[in-house]
């Protein structure tokens, strides 16, 4: 990314030194021989780092930094003292300077000092973006498959992941793990040990969305206290995960198609424009191209999409992947509710493909998490498992005629009627809390019916 970096000093051939030793790296550097042109371009240029003389030839230096600094109090400053006044060093940076370089001082400290306070901020942000983000629950960041569609999915991923794709599009239902496979993508890249930062565009407003993704100045708009880096800054280096694009309003989208294509942008209030290094992961579970066509997405922007794009398969055209799946939520669940799963018997995982799954591996964590923490065993069974699961195994398809088909393979894993009672029953008094009275009440049936009820489905 291309820093801006205004150097404060009435010393010309300090000042053009310092511009040419640090545009040879990279930075954007703007000049200034005086406070007042100082004050000036600080306002305009709203810079990441200052190099600031304490000894001008117009006003003090410490001046200078305590005004920049009420401005901008996340800018970075570096000031340059000569030998005999470490005071005023030690003031500055109790108003907050970063750090100080006596003169003396060669270029290559200078160059340090400024990557070190760039580093600084870069951290300090990615921080608070963790920290806004929070933190849910952990959960694995190992793709679980064993199906052939998987298999030759993650193979096709790992392709993408190692060479240098700048833009990924990841279609599937909601569910089926389109940020884990982002994650995929960013942990097998050049780019891993760079930041993943993600965004859900679905739960930003568009009003908001340009703010978010590329920041913005101090009093930028009404509420713009503090400069604040937008996320493409904080995902320099790293994966930039753009989750339900398809959800991007037409300006959003707009800024979207130019950051992509320029790969610069400009922070709101800002004017000079910045660039970053960034790959771009999006993912949708929604048609795009249909959306194209009803002009609800731009056609320019799915072109640039979809140029490299990975379909995750839904959990019913993957039956295999049930079953370690289905292991490794009862291992999670072992160790965060204390249990002692070892498994599933033939006739639950039966019912569990035979069941079409609308939530994906989503809806099937949330079952099988239930099913740990409401029953304390070794061997998932279908008496543990929620009745719309059993019932769609008992469904029974039609002929165009509306007369039943028969079943062309034996049913696996149907459960008998007294399985089907015990479910209810074990349902009921769970609502209940516990409360035998209560739920032999909601059942209809006496209490002492229930405790047998419960006897025989132990």
């Amino acid at each position: 990314m291309n820093a801006q970096v205004l150097v404060v000093d009435d010393e010309a051939l300090i000042r053009q030194s310092l511009r040419g030793a640090l545009a040879r790296e990279g930075y954007d550097v703007t000049l200034a021989g005086s406070g007042a042109d100082g004050l000036r371009e600080f306002e305009s240029v709203r810079p990441d780092a200052v190099i600031l003389d304490l000894v001008l030839g117009d006003r003090s230096g410490l001046d200078v930094l305590r005004e920049m600094r009420t401005d901008a109090p996340d800018t970075k400053f570096l000031v340059i003292t000569a030998q005999g006044s470490i005071a005023d060093a030690v003031s500055a940076m109790k108003l907050g300077a970063y750090d100080f370089i006596k003169k003396p001082f060669e270029l290559q400290e200078i160059l340090a000092a400024v990557r070190n306070a760039l580093h600084a901020s870069t951290l300090e942000h990615r921080v608070e973006y963790l920290g806004r983000r929070g933190r849910g629950r952990p959960e694995t960041r190992e793709m679980i498959f064993a199906s052939e569609a998987m298999t030759k999915l993650v193979a096709e991923a790992s392709l993408i992941a190692r060479n240098d794709v700048p833009v990924v599009l990841i279609g599937g239902e909601t569910g089926t793990g389109k940020q884990l496979l982002a994650r995929m993508l960013h942990d097998r890249s050049a780019v891993a040990a760079g930041p993943f930062v993600e965004l859900n565009c679905s739960a930003i407003p568009d009003s908001l969305v340009e703010s978010e993704l590329f920041g913005h100045e101090r009093g930028a708009f009404s509420d713009a206290r503090d400069r604040k880096l937008g996320l493409v800054e904080i995902a320099d280096g790293g994966t930039l995960f753009l989750d339900e694009i398809g959800d991007l309003g037409q300006a959003a989208q707009a800024k979207m198609l130019t950051f992509i294509e320029q790969r610069s942008f400009r922070r709101l209030g800002a004017t000079a424009p910045r660039r970053v290094n960034v790959r771009i992961v999006a993912a949708t579970n929604r048609d795009l191209k249909a959306m194209v066509a009803a002009k609800t997405f731009r056609e320019d922007l799915w072109y640039r999409l979809s140029g490299m794009m990975l379909r995750l398969p839904a959990l019913r055209e993957r039956p295999d992947d049930i079953a370690p799946l289905t292991d490794r939520f009862l291992a999670e669940a072992n160790r965060v509710y204390q249990r002692r799963w070892k498994g599933l018997d033939g006739e639950t995982l039966g019912l569990l493909r035979h069941y079409s799954w609308p939530g994906n591996v989503r809806e099937l964590r949330a079952v099988i998490s239930r099913a740990a923490l409401m029953n304390d065993e070794q061997t998932l069974r279908p008496i543990h498992l929620p009745a719309e699961i059993i019932s769609a195994a008992l469904a029974t398809p039609e002929s165009p005629e509306g007369a039943p088909q028969a079943k062309t393979t034996p049913l696996v894993g149907i459960p008998s009627l007294a399985e089907l009672e015990a479910v209810h029953v074990r349902r009921v008094l769970a609502l209940c809390s516990g409360n035998k009275t209560l739920a032999a009440q909601y059942l209809g049936i006496t209490r002492h019916t229930l405790a047998k009820k419960l006897e025989g489905a132990e």
